[in-house]
């Protein structure tokens, strides 16, 4: 490997952006850093406020930063999420992120799974049930969606129904996440303990949160009952050494990042897709082929939803299109270097998922909707981090087989169920928050399938 004394630092514009005349990148993040992919191959360095950012866009950059956790770390903008999430597993680090991802990942293996496969149905019939009745009207698919997932995280998560109290949770989880979005590009992050207006917002937010999680909690402790849930996972969960299971603190921070995480990016993943499919009625019709072929009069069950191939592909490849996890960051705890240049303690890497997997370099015909593109047998054509909507290395987001059950399941039900159109004066906006979202929802026409 190349010293870091030989090595150069990737190029990229002089200048402090925040000080610049072409301040769009604030309105315009992802046209900004797809901008700079074109005027910089692979790796670019950019001065923002007091702090460097290198936007990485080679896949093989991306897995040498995944592969060496010791060099690069959460770090500085996982402070602004622990806000939010606390120290649970998506913002811890070191041997007590280690412990933890030990003690967890037993909850999301797959035979697991298969206990909750009738509480997504069951959601996800009440609301194909009211869609019924609703059938010819125009429907906001995200909002539509981010009620199931939230009902769906509720009841596999923790045997709560929190319908009557979506409206104000959704509310909260919204403001939290544009506050800490504005605070990471902001030339001054103000404290939150500080009397002023967002600051206060932004407390009171995140207090409804932690209150409805942290009476859930006691409710359980408090209750003779038995529930077949993740909450009970987390409380009945224990290290195999020690013994040592996990304190209310930690349980809560697990909670609250399944319980935001869970619902968050599921429900922008299938806004994405049904946005997708209405562009594309034959592929919604193939997924309705395909789950009558596999499911014919019977119930969909876990077994089956593995031979649901197409279902599969589709949900893969409006992912690669529209990833709710569109940026990934790291901090640099130490000098390195990658492919001759230099990383510098301190600075923070930026891999996009959302910029990476629609490059020319590593796509054919990157902005088309291309299901096929993942099929079993083209699989191996594709670059391992040129598509990374889940993460990648060590930390490759531990929910990621539950997110794809869901999505299947519901996206099978649904396609079975109705057809989808877009009104013709619909333009989907992107709105890249915390997660990918789309800005004014997704304006869809459900009518019911003949």
């Amino acid at each position: 490997m190349t010293s870091t004394n030989k090595a150069q630092l990737p190029p990229g514009p002089k200048g402090n952006l925040l000080l610049s005349k072409d301040r769009n990148f604030r309105n315009d993040l992802l046209g900004f850093m797809e901008r700079s992919v074109r005027l910089y191959d692979g790796i670019s360095r950019i001065k923002v406020g007091f702090v460097y950012y290198v936007n990485i866009s080679n896949p093989d950059y991306v897995e040498h930063i995944f592969m060496n956790r010791d060099i690069y770390i959460k770090g500085r903008d996982n402070k602004n999420l622990k806000f939010l999430l606390g120290n649970g597993l998506l913002t811890n680090e070191g041997e007590f992120w280690l412990k933890q991802r030990r003690l967890m990942q037993p909850l999301f293996h797959k035979q697991r799974l298969q206990g909750f496969v009738q509480k997504i149905l069951e959601s996800t019939n009440v609301m194909m049930a009211d869609w019924t009745h609703r059938s010819g009207t125009l429907a906001d698919l995200h909002s539509e969606m981010t009620k199931l997932t939230l009902e769906v995280v509720s009841q596999t998560l923790m045997s709560t129904d929190v319908r009557g109290d979506f409206q104000k949770l959704s509310d909260a989880v919204e403001y939290v996440m544009k506050g800490m979005i504005e605070r990471t590009s902001s030339f001054l992050r103000m404290p939150y303990w500080l009397p002023l207006p967002k600051q206060i917002a932004m407390r009171k937010n995140r207090k409804l949160l932690n209150d409805t999680v942290a009476k859930i909690i006691a409710d359980r402790h408090a209750s003779k009952q038995h529930f077949d849930d993740l909450l009970s996972m987390l409380l009945e969960v224990e290290d195999a050494d020690t013994k040592e299971r996990m304190s209310d603190e930690q349980i809560r921070d697990e909670v609250i990042t399944i319980f935001l995480a869970g619902h968050e990016t599921t429900a922008n993943a299938l806004s994405f897709t049904f946005y997708l499919l209405s562009k594309h009625p034959d592929a919604k019709q193939r997924i309705a082929a395909e789950v009558q072929q596999v499911f014919g009069s019977n119930e969909i069950n876990y077994e089956g939803l593995n031979k649901l191939e197409f279902t599969t592909m589709v949900i893969k490849e409006s992912m690669r299109l529209f990833p709710p996890a569109w940026a990934i960051s790291r901090e640099v705890a130490k000098d390195d270097v990658i492919d001759g240049y230099h990383l510098k303690k301190g600075d923070s890497v930026v891999m996009s998922p959302y910029v990476i997997q629609r490059l020319e370099k590593y796509w054919d015909e990157p902005k088309a909707f291309m299901p096929e593109r993942f099929a079993p047998d083209k699989l191996k054509g594709i670059h391992r981090y040129a598509y990374f909507p889940f993460g990648g290395g060590a930390r490759l987001c531990i929910g990621n087989n539950f997110a794809m059950m869901e999505m299947q399941i519901i996206l099978a039900v649904a396609c079975s169920k109705f057809n989808f159109s877009l009104p013709e004066n619909f333009n989907l906006e992107l709105e890249a928050l915390v997660t990918l979202r789309p800005k004014n929802g997704v304006k869809v026409l459900i009518e019911k399938a003949c």
